[in-house]
């Protein structure tokens, strides 16, 4: 009877104890730090898609190619996906890339011969190209309420020096999901709270609460139609076809483009004097992959792109202004969604009294690290100002945009 109860005892605490370690196992965060590079000349990958395959856990590649992520330990078990376009697409398993210290990945890049097309012609195919993309928009984005948690990083720098970095974790609510407005109306239907914050200045005035996550949100081209993406302005562009390549084993079409006529219509910015970039389309469902866009611009508003201000007002008179922007989109679960936004800013100005220049650089970006679509948390305004305490544990088991700082 003891040998009994005392077999039964070594079972139960056995069993105890497998299921302790399996819990603590799925508790631990698995992190991955890695480097991608072009194959052919070994030149880094910027702003590619990292993700856990059938999860919406994943990073973006920095500037140098580099990329860190975080993986809840019950993920254990899953793939990761690392596709850029124009390149092969990496896939492996997360318990094999977490055994190596450093991942270093090599994407073969893949491009196709365009056949030669008569300018007036391709013209035409191309315009068909878009028009085909702005129709299935309600076929490919989620047309429901739905929110974003997405991380924030904006830096800040003067005459080559930096000022201010804030980072931050942010839920931002669409109460129409991807059903495209105008700005303003865009505007009234997107709105955001703070989750975390870290920074390395102190909030003195309502300014210094104030972030650029409007002006990205403005960038997710899908959502709003002041853009290439719009019926009537497509023949407002000079359009070429740059390349036929691939992402994700599909072939896509990467349309450059140029506005003719700038306008607050087609641009969003109030100011613009130049307008262009590339976009990117799948052809087997004509989804949105990837948007570029370079703007030169006589003036700026402190309040946004769109805004006009009085240059009799203004102390600094602005001697060259231009920006960049780029959104990635990436399919989860049948709809395709928001994933990644980089924003660059360069101003360069002269005191009208002194005579004094300067130089002012800001560079922002928002990672999609979460999609909520069932029963999203209704939020009702956006939040201008945020002021809370720096949480390490929590910053220590989320995903950013790779500094490679510890």
């Amino acid at each position: 009877m003891i040998k009994k109860i005392i077999f039964t005892l070594f079972i139960l605490t056995h069993v105890l104890g497998t299921i302790q370690a399996q819990e603590e196992d799925q508790s631990k965060t698995i992190r991955i730090i890695g480097q991608l590079t072009n194959a052919a000349n070994q030149q880094a990958i910027p702003f590619a898609n990292i993700g856990v395959i059938d999860t919406y856990i994943g990073a973006a590649t920095n500037f140098d190619g580099y990329f860190e992520l975080k993986v809840p330990g019950k993920y254990a078990d899953k793939n990761i996906q690392i596709s850029a376009v124009g390149f092969t697409t990496y896939n492996s398993s997360l318990k094999e890339c977490s055994e190596v210290d450093t991942l270093r990945i090599h994407l073969k890049p893949v491009n196709y011969k365009i056949a030669e097309v008569e300018v007036t012609a391709q013209s035409l195919v191309l315009i068909k190209m878009l028009k085909n993309a702005i129709d299935r928009i309600p076929d490919n984005y989620l047309q429901t309420p739905f929110n974003y948690d997405i991380y924030y990083r904006a830096e800040k720098s003067k005459d080559k020096k930096l000022e201010r970095k804030r980072e931050a974790a942010i839920r931002i609510y669409d109460d129409k999901g991807y059903v495209r407005e105008n700005a303003y109306q865009v505007f009234k239907e997107r709105s955001y709270r703070f989750l975390q914050v870290r920074k390395n200045f102190e909030n003195n005035s309502l300014a210094d609460g104030s972030t650029y996550l409007d002006e990205l949100l403005e960038m997710d081209i899908i959502r709003s139609r002041g853009n290439i993406l719009n019926k009537n302005h497509l023949n407002f562009y000079d359009l070429s076809l740059e390349r036929v390549t691939e992402y994700e084993n599909d072939s896509i079409w990467v349309i450059a483009y140029k506005s003719k006529r700038p306008l607050l219509s087609n641009t969003s910015d109030y100011y613009a004097t130049s307008y262009s970039g590339k976009i990117y389309i799948k052809l087997k469902d004509f989804s949105v992959i990837k948007n570029e866009t370079h703007v030169v611009a006589s003036n700026y508003s402190p309040q946004g792109r769109s805004f006009y201000v009085n240059p009799e007002r203004q102390e600094w008179k602005p001697i060259k202004i231009e920006y960049d922007f780029s959104s990635t989109y990436k399919e989860h679960f049948g709809y395709y969604y928001l994933s990644y936004v980089d924003y660059r800013r360069h101003h360069e100005l002269e005191n009208k009294t002194t005579g004094e220049k300067k130089i002012l650089d800001t560079n922002a970006e928002m990672l999609i690290t979460k999609i909520i679509t069932t029963n999203p948390e209704v939020i009702e305004n956006r939040a201008y100002y945020e002021n809370m305490e720096y949480d390490k544990n929590f910053w220590d088991n989320y995903n950013i945009i790779f500094d490679g700082a510890e």
